[in-house]
C-alpha cells in the first residue's frame, strides 16, 4: 500500500498502517442531509490506542451543512508540531454515524493526493459522557466485500493493495445503513475525549 506523508494529528495514528484508508469517490449520505452533528462540534483531545502524544481536533460547523476538522499535534522535542484541515461531512444511516473526511490543508500547503480527491470513511460512536471513539474500516474486510458483491469498489492488486469503495448513491448509502456495513469498521482510530 502507499505510504502516506505524514499529515498530524488523527491521520498520523492512521498511518501506523502505512496504508492508505479504505476511501470513497462518492461521500457517505449523500441522500440524506449532511448536517454538522452538535455532538461532534468542539474540542477534542485525541489519543490513539497504544497512547501515544495526544493531537487536538476541533469540529466547527459551516452553514452549508459541511463541518471543518482542524488537527494540530503540539510541538515535542525537535517537531515543531503540526497541523491540519478536513473538509468533513456527517452522516447518520440506520444506527451508523458516519464521517466522510478529505483533507483541504497539511501543514499550510493546498492538499493534494488520494485524501484531498477521495472521502476517508469514519464510523463514530459514543463510548461515554464526553468520549467518542472513531473507527476506520479494516481494508481486508471491506476488500472481502467488495468481492463477495456485497458493495462495489476496487481492490488494488497485492496483498496489500489499497481498497476504494465505487458504489454510488443511493446503493452506497444502503449498504452504509446496515449492520454488516458497521462491522467493516472494526479498527480502532482513535478515542476523543471533550475538552472543556
Amino acid at each position: 500500500m502507499k505510504f502516506l506523508s505524514h499529515i498530524g494529528g488523527v491521520c498520523a495514528i492512521l498511518l501506523v498502517a502505512a496504508c492508505l484508508p479504505v476511501t470513497s469517490k462518492v461521500p457517505v449520505g449523500s441522500t440524506a442531509a449532511f448536517r454538522p452533528d452538535p455532538a461532534l462540534l468542539g474540542t477534542w483531545k485525541a489519543r490513539d490506542p497504544d497512547g501515544d502524544s495526544p493531537a487536538y481536533l476541533h469540529f466547527i460547523g459551516n452553514e452549508d451543512g459541511t463541518m471543518t476538522a482542524l488537527l494540530v499535534t503540539p510541538p515535542q522535542n525537535e517537531n515543531l508540531g503540526e497541523w491540519s484541515a478536513y473538509a468533513v461531512r456527517v452522516a447518520t444511516l440506520g444506527a451508523n454515524h458516519i464521517v466522510n473526511a478529505q483533507e483541504v490543508i497539511a501543514n499550510g500547503k493546498p492538499s493534494d493526493g488520494p485524501l484531498a480527491q477521495e472521502n476517508m470513511l469514519l464510523l463514530y460512536r459514543a463510548t461515554g459522557r464526553g468520549t467518542i471513539a472513531l473507527y476506520v474500516m479494516d481494508d481486508k474486510a471491506a476488500a472481502a466485500a467488495i468481492k463477495a458483491g456485497a458493495i462495489a469498489g476496487e481492490v488494488d492488486p497485492g496483498e496489500n493493495g489499497d481498497v476504494r469503495i465505487t458504489a454510488g448513491e443511493p446503493a452506497l448509502d444502503n449498504f452504509m445503513r446496515t449492520p454488516q456495513a458497521a462491522k467493516l469498521f472494526s479498527k480502532a482510530l482513535v478515542s476523543l475525549t471533550r475538552v472543556e
